[in-house]
């Protein structure tokens, strides 16, 4: 595709756990946008397509100012499935309500699924979508949670179905900076926090010089001319999940987190990368995230099966995609208040990424099946681009988005979610990997348990 080769640098942010509906399907309310190009919500807290049920009651959508939650919501893959309402062929999307109470035991009014938020609390992703481009059918891969969708985005492939306090498993030589070395393609991951990836045991990654604090990036971007500038950046928020904060805000939209920090964090991105416009000129943001994370969405699944890769530890095989998730692309090269209604995954991404670097969509031969089934290249939002690059940098919202968050204490690592205890355990094995370099990269490891002085 030729306006590809316009583009230089790809960037990738992928947030936590919140649907479409939830931060974007306010774009097609008459009372904030009507914008009838967008697959959002429509007269929500009326229109009876939407009624969840719990116990014989109906439950609809409303709106939800952003605030800390009391829980984080239920996305297992069997809550999931309730969320679904799949007891016959067709996905009714009528269970969150049910969900929750099952995840809770709590049952209130307005359960805090079926929230969802307005420009003024969504203000930079209201932005992004409004001033470029909008994907309104990007799905999770899998409905399912973390972890499993995680490995997809970077490996197309997943050998688990769940969350667990362990190693995520991969298929060998699909880890996405296996491939990135493979095609000689310069990468560079810049965190908040502690990484993600150490969840993989990639601890030779994690602490070798691809791995940069956020807080670098500024002088990084200055420093390097266009030419110097890694062709594929992984920006990674301050993950809710993680052990210790230090120096950091978690800003990685996991309930009971609020939007608001990371909102902040979308902001920051997009200023540092536009203060350059020669360097913006040739750089593509790729904003989504990773699963819904319990939040209603009224689009079904799509009905592409996942089958049992082997080596997988678990038996039955997926029959859809999971619910559809948040996501934002921006660029000179697309126009104002694009949407892109194709079909879409996380898978998306590496199709992209194999088109501008290896000549062909097929990243492997997972993400060639999904391809195969309907699943649509970034790329593709690209074909609607305008003759010539954008010279208009359009300035984000300046006002104050949502508000800091309360930091407490690490819990008991008994009480810890999964996530959590694996977030726990990757950390101190990474300090066990290599104490020194581990301290010095990640500072906020010294506060771990049994690794401060």
């Amino acid at each position: 595709m030729a306006i590809l080769d316009q583009i230089q640098t790809i960037v990738i942010v992928m947030m936590e756990n919140r649907s479409f509906d939830h931060v974007l399907g306010h774009l097609s309310m008459a009372r904030f946008g009507n914008r009838k190009d967008v697959t959002g919500l429509v007269d929500p807290e009326a229109n009876l397509d939407y009624t969840n049920f719990l116990d014989g009651e109906g439950y609809q959508p409303f709106e939800l100012k952003d605030r800390p939650l009391l829980h984080d919501l239920p996305h297992s893959r069997n809550l999931v499935a309730t969320q679904l309402g799949t007891p016959g062929a067709l996905f009714t999307m009528s269970g969150f309500a049910e969900a929750y109470y099952l995840a809770t035991g709590s049952k209130v009014k307005d359960p805090p699924p079926m929230g969802f938020l307005s420009p003024g609390d969504v203000s930079m992703s209201n932005f992004l979508a409004m001033q470029y481009a909008v994907c309104d059918n990007w799905f999770a891969p899998l409905p399912t949670d973390t972890q499993p969708n995680r490995s997809v985005a970077y490996t197309g492939y997943s050998l688990i179905d769940d969350t667990k306090p362990r190693p995520i498993p991969t298929v060998k030589e699909s880890f996405i900076f296996e491939w990135l070395n493979t095609h000689n393609v310069n990468w560079r991951v810049y965190h908040c926090g502690i990484s993600f990836f150490t969840l993989f045991d990639r601890f030779h990654d994690v602490l070798g010089p691809n791995f940069r604090s956020f807080r670098q990036l500024p002088g990084d971007f200055a420093a390097e001319s266009a030419s110097e500038m890694p062709q594929v950046i992984f920006i990674e928020p301050e993950y809710s999940d993680s052990p210790v904060h230090f120096g950091w805000t978690p800003n990685d939209n996991h309930p009971p987190t609020p939007i608001g920090p990371g909102e902040h964090f979308l902001r920051d991105i997009y200023n540092l990368l536009t203060k350059d416009p020669a360097k913006w000129n040739r750089t593509l943001l790729i904003t989504t995230h990773d699963e819904h994370g319990g939040f209603f969405d009224h689009v079904p699944p799509l009905a592409i099966p996942a089958p049992v890769p082997s080596g997988a530890l678990f038996s039955a095989r997926f029959e859809s995609t999971g619910p559809r998730v948040p996501a934002l692309i921006a660029s000179p090269w697309i126009s104002p208040g694009t949407v892109f209604q194709g079909a879409m995954d996380h898978t998306s991404i590496l199709q992209l990424l194999s088109e501008k670097f290896a000549g062909t969509p097929d990243y492997n031969d997972e993400v060639k099946r999904r391809r195969e089934l309907g699943i649509k290249s970034v790329s593709q939002v690209l074909s609607q681009a305008p003759a010539e690059a954008r010279t208009d940098i359009p300035s984000p919202p300046t006002d104050i988005i949502g508000s800091s968050v309360e930091l407490k204490p690490m819990t008991d690592p008994q009480i810890q979610t999964d996530n959590q205890q694996a977030f726990t355990a990757a950390a101190k094995k990474l300090v066990a990997y290599d104490r020194k370099l581990a301290l010095e990269k990640y500072p906020e490891l010294a506060h771990l348990p049994e690794t401060g002085k």
